[in-house]
């Protein structure tokens, strides 16, 4: 409450004690005021972006935003450039507030029956740094945390094609989507795919109509420059939670290798869990936990999506047959609360939650092959 206060009060654009109001939202403002003037060639590139936000937002000429969103977030926001920025970030984060708290109560319904203080819960999803940080930063983590939870609903109802269009929305933020390729690959999620790809080709199409060609031009130039000088991005360690986040502290001629070797041990973890019995949405937080780890750009905001996990894995390890597992789960999720809030990068120089969250994966891992028999094995029954 206290950080809210002091990012949030005054009257001018900034907080009390110096910071930008939602720090990150004036990137989305910015590409939504572009857009709606059709100002496509200025949409990415950095100087004239630069300019373009001075001019829309004065208070924020010296904050620099490389450009590094594509063009979708630049339609979602047009209809900000008939808003001031404070009115424009307030709705906003209503929406993301009211979004989180609608997912959060659904999934937790689900699972009551095993995770039944309800108060305990509202607290604890309340209390989880990622989501105030995303209140904070003004970011759009919602949309990847809405794309996880209408997939999971469509598969429950085995819907593979729907929800392959919900998982399409990751294309907000691609790089959480690392893993959904190896789960369709290993497992033949042929409808899933077909549901990911339409929903990818009908933003496009979306896109097409509002900023014609030139945005994906202008978008793809861009993201050589964009790749090249990723790590600029990071220049907060206590930020960043990823595994990259750790073999970013070696030279890239190591860093890089390391950092695949690591993904590929996570993305094996995660196709062994699609294929075995334990339950959707239990095999579903696996790869949500999965797409955090290995994704190469992880800020604390985007850790919102392990909202799902977390009830998900609760309540897995509350059912009988994984008791002697709960006590270390519960330890772990206590962990990685901290370490979130924690900058333990000050001293070691990266977030020790990347570890809580890699001991989580292999918690559950453990606990899934342990009690349920894998898909080779039904296959072969």
């Amino acid at each position: 409450i206290l950080t809210a206060v002091v990012s949030f009060t005054g009257t001018s654009d900034r907080g009390i004690a110096g910071p930008l109001k939602g720090s990150d939202f004036v990137q989305f403002y910015t590409l939504g005021h572009l857009a709606s003037a059709h100002r496509i060639s200025e949409m990415y590139d950095a100087a004239s972006f630069h300019e373009a936000q001075a001019e829309f937002l004065p208070e924020s000429a010296r904050e620099i935003y490389p450009p590094v969103y594509p063009p979708q977030a630049a339609v979602m926001f047009a209809p900000t450039s008939g808003l001031s920025y404070q009115r424009a970030l307030f709705i906003w984060s209503l929406i993301t507030i009211a979004g989180y708290a609608l997912i959060v109560w659904s999934v937790w319904k689900v699972v009551a029956a095993r995770l039944p203080d309800r108060t305990f819960v509202i607290a604890a999803a309340a209390a989880f740094p990622p989501f105030w940080s995303v209140i904070l930063h003004g970011q759009v983590t919602v949309i990847l945390l809405f794309a996880f939870w209408a997939g999971w609903l469509a598969l429950e109802h085995h819907r593979r094609w729907l929800a392959g269009f919900a998982f399409g929305l990751l294309a907000n933020k691609p790089q959480f989507g690392i893993p959904l390729p190896l789960v369709v690959l290993a497992s033949g999620e042929w409808a899933m795919l077909t549901g990911a790809v339409t929903s990818v080709m009908a933003q496009a199409v979306v896109v097409w109509m509002v900023l014609g060609s030139e945005a994906f031009t202008a978008f793809a130039d861009s993201i050589p420059t964009t790749i090249a000088y990723a790590d600029l991005l990071e220049a907060k360690p206590f930020m960043s939670h990823s595994l990259r986040s750790l073999t970013r502290l070696t030279p890239n001629w190591i860093g890089l290798p390391m950092w695949a070797a690591l993904a590929a041990i996570v993305l094996w973890f995660t196709v062994r869990a699609w294929k075995s019995d334990a339950p959707l949405r239990v095999r579903l937080g696996v790869v949500v936990l999965a797409a955090t780890l290995v994704n190469p750009h992880v800020i604390i905001y985007d850790l919102t999506v392990l909202a799902l996990p977390l009830l998900w894995f609760g309540s897995y390890m509350e059912e009988p047959a994984r008791q002697e597992h709960a006590g270390s789960y519960w330890t772990a999720v206590y962990w990685l609360f901290v370490l979130t809030f924690m900058p333990t990068a000050a001293a070691i120089g990266l977030q020790a939650s990347v570890f809580v969250m890699a001991g989580l994966l292999v918690l559950v891992s453990r606990a899934i092959q342990a009690d349920v028999p894998s898909y080779t094995e039904r296959n072969a029954a």
